[in-house]
C-alpha cells in the first residue's frame, strides 16, 4: 500500500520529464514511463513501485489522488489484460499536478501578480496602454494536443452564449394550443356556437371567435364539463356544414382558402381557438445586463413606428432611402401563371440597384421553386454572397403539411425558400441564435409568416434600420421601411427619409 508521501517523487517525476515521457521515442508507453521514472528515482527506491503491476495500481491510486489528471489511450484496467491495445499516457494536466505538487508538502500554491498598470489620467490614456503579455516560445508549447485544440476551436463564444440568453428572456413566448383530436367535442361546439343562418351570408368566418366563444358559453349547461374545458385549451376545428355539403366526399382540398366555399359540396371547418388570457398576453419586459452589440441608446431610444411608400419599385431612386442593416424581398416571380397580382420580369429584378441601399449587412429573397437559381444569380450581381437558406414549412387550417390545393403550379409547394446574402463583414450580427426552419401556417396570398420578422429582429437588433422591398399592407410593422405598388398612399417618420422624398416627388410630379 502506498502513503501520500509517496507521491511525491511522482509529482516531480511528472513535472519535470512529463514533455519527455509523452513525445518519442517513449510515447507514453507505460512500461517505459516506469523504466524513466525508476532511473529518477534511483536514490529514493523505498516509495517506488518494483513491478509492473504494482506500477499500475500505483496509477490508479494516483489518479484517484489528482482528479483524473492523467489521459490514456485507453482504460487503464487494459494494461494488464490486453497485450495488443495497451494504454497509452497521452496527456497530462500539469496545472492539477502542480497543485497537488504543492499540496503533498503542505504549502500553498503561489499567487501570480497581475501586472500592474499606470494610473491613467484620461479615459484615453487608460485605454491606449498595452497590456504586458509574457512571450511564449512556441517550440516549447507541446501540452496542447489536437482533440484540446479542436475543443477550444468549436467552444462557442461569450457573446453567443450572452445573445442567446438575451434572446430566452427578452422573446415573448406565444403558448402553442394543442388541437383536440376529438371529433365529438367539435360537434357540439358547432352546434352550440355557429348559426346556420349565417352560412349564406358569408363565404369564409361566419363570426368572429370572440362571438362563437359567447356562443358556447351562454349554452354551456348544454355541454359536457369536459367539452367547455377542452374549448378554453384547445384548438378546435368546427365543422360548417351547409345544405350542399357531402360529408362523404371528404375535406376540401383548399379548407379556409377555397374561393368557392358557398358552392363547395367538399366538407369545411371554422377555426376555434382558445380564448388568450389578459396574463398571456402581456409581455414581461426584463432589464438585462447583456449588451454586447446593442446600441448604447437603445434604454431609452423608441422604434420607429411603422413606414411605408407605395411606389413603382423599378422606378424609385433607392439612394434617398438610405442605408439599412437588413433587406427582405419578396417579388412577384414570373412564372407563366394565372395571378392575382402583377409580376416582376426577371431582368427587372436583376437590374435594381441594390448597392445603394448596403454597404454591409444581410438580404434576404424568397424564392420559388423555378426562380431559385435565378435569386442566387440576382445576389451575386448585386455584390451578396449566398451564406445560408431558410425553408418554411407550410401548414394548412388544419395543422398539417401541405399534400394538396392551391399551393404550387406544376407541383404542390409543401415549402418555400428563403435565400440569405451577406454583404461586408458585419460583425455585429447576432449569430447562431435561432433555426433556419420555420414550421407555420398559410394566410393570405403571398403572405409570409411573422415568425421571419422576429428572426430577423433578433439578428440584427430592434432599432437597425430595415426595409422590406415589394411588401404589402400585411407587411408594414414597427421599425420597418415597406415599399411596393400594393400599399396605400406613403406614410414616413425619417426626418431625412421623409425630406429626401418629398424634394424627388417634387422634381418628379409625375
Amino acid at each position: 500500500m502506498h502513503s501520500l508521501d509517496s507521491f511525491q517523487h511522482f509529482t516531480d517525476f511528472l513535472l519535470s520529464q512529463g514533455d519527455t515521457i509523452l513525445s518519442s521515442p517513449i510515447n507514453g508507453e507505460l512500461w517505459k514511463v516506469r523504466g524513466v521514472f525508476l532511473e529518477f528515482c534511483k536514490e529514493d527506491t523505498y516509495h517506488t513501485p518494483t513491478t509492473y503491476t504494482d506500477f499500475i495500481d500505483y496509477l490508479r491510486l494516483f489518479q484517484t489522488l489528482s482528479g483524473g489528471s492523467l489521459h490514456f489511450s485507453t482504460n487503464l484496467s487494459h494494461a494488464l489484460t490486453s497485450t495488443i491495445s495497451r494504454p497509452r499516457l497521452i496527456w497530462i494536466n500539469f496545472t492539477t499536478i502542480k497543485i497537488l505538487h504543492y499540496r503533498l508538502r503542505g504549502l500553498a500554491p503561489p499567487k501570480k501578480q497581475p501586472a500592474r498598470r499606470k494610473e491613467a489620467k484620461s479615459l484615453l490614456d487608460f485605454i491606449s496602454q498595452k497590456a504586458s503579455t509574457p512571450t511564449v516560445e512556441l517550440g516549447q508549447v507541446t501540452r496542447l494536443t489536437v482533440e484540446v485544440m479542436t475543443d477550444f476551436l468549436h467552444k462557442v463564444t461569450a457573446r453567443t452564449s450572452l445573445g442567446r440568453e438575451r434572446a430566452k428572456l427578452r422573446t415573448f413566448k406565444v403558448p402553442f394550443p394543442q388541437v383536440c383530436s376529438d371529433s365529438k367535442h367539435a360537434l357540439q361546439l358547432a352546434n352550440s356556437g355557429l348559426n346556420k343562418r349565417e352560412y349564406i351570408s358569408s363565404s369564409k368566418q361566419l363570426a368572429s371567435e370572440y362571438i362563437v366563444h359567447q356562443r358556447i358559453q351562454q349554452a354551456r349547461n348544454a355541454l359536457s364539463a369536459e367539452t367547455y374545458q377542452c374549448s378554453l385549451g384547445k384548438i378546435h376545428f368546427l365543422p360548417i356544414l351547409y345544405n350542399h355539403t357531402d360529408v362523404n366526399l371528404g375535406d376540401c382540398s383548399y379548407l379556409d382558402t377555397c374561393h368557392k366555399m358557398r358552392t363547395c359540396r367538399y366538407l369545411h371547418y371554422f377555426t376555434l381557438n382558445p380564448l388568450k388570457s389578459e396574463s398571456a398576453m402581456k409581455m414581461v419586459e426584463k432589464d438585462l445586463d447583456y449588451t454586447i452589440g446593442q446600441c448604447f441608446s437603445e434604454s431609452f431610444r423608441s422604434i420607429t413606428p411603422p413606414q411605408w411608400i407605395n411606389c413603382d419599385v423599378r422606378s424609385l431612386p433607392f439612394g434617398i432611402l438610405g442605408k439599412f442593416a437588413v433587406i427582405i424581398s419578396d417579388p412577384a416571380w414570373d412564372i407563366h401563371m394565372s395571378l392575382p397580382y402583377g409580376t416582376c420580369k426577371d431582368d427587372e429584378l436583376l437590374e435594381l440597384p441594390m448597392h445603394e441601399l448596403q454597404d454591409e449587412g444581410i438580404i434576404m429573397l424568397w424564392v420559388t421553386g423555378r426562380s431559385i437559381e435565378i435569386g442566387r444569380r440576382a445576389l451575386r450581381k448585386w455584390g451578396y454572397q449566398i451564406s445560408d437558406e431558410m425553408i418554411w414549412i407550410k401548414l394548412n387550417q388544419l395543422k398539417r403539411t401541405i399534400v394538396t390545393g392551391r399551393t404550387g403550379h406544376w407541383l404542390n409547394h409543401s415549402k418555400e425558400h428563403l435565400l440569405v446574402g451577406l454583404k461586408g463583414d458585419p460583425r455585429w450580427l447576432n449569430l447562431r441564435v435561432d433555426t433556419d426552419v420555420v414550421v407555420s401556417s398559410t394566410r393570405e396570398t403571398s403572405r409570409k409568416p411573422d415568425e421571419f420578422y422576429d428572426i430577423i429582429e433578433r439578428l440584427v437588433g430592434p432599432h437597425a434600420r430595415k426595409l422590406e422591398i415589394f411588401g404589402r399592407a400585411h407587411n408594414t410593422r414597427p421599425g420597418w421601411l415597406t415599399i411596393g405598388n400594393q400599399l396605400q398612399g406613403v406614410s414616413l417618420h425619417e426626418p431625412e427619409v421623409k425630406y429626401n422624398y418629398e424634394m424627388y416627388i417634387s422634381q418628379n410630379p409625375n
